[in-house]
């Protein structure tokens, strides 16, 4: 562990720490790309409004436990 302190090869190890961080955001935003892209397909193919869905749940009242 102590040859990665060595000036010659310190560089190199600090070079593939930063391009592993830039390839790591570089695929984060590619992924977030395609994503933006689908969903914005997606709206796209909906372009009729459509009326909100109603709720359909039912409210029953509450009947009081025997005890």
């Amino acid at each position: 562990m102590n040859f990665l302190l060595d000036p010659a090869v310190a560089i190199y190890t600090a070079m593939a720490v930063a391009l592993a961080v830039w390839l790591g955001i570089f695929v984060f935003l590619w992924r977030i790309d395609q994503a933006t892209r689908e969903l914005r397909r997606r709206l796209d193919e909906g372009d009729t409004p459509q009326e909100p869905a109603t709720p359909r749940a039912t409210l029953e009242p509450r009947r009081p436990q025997p005890q």
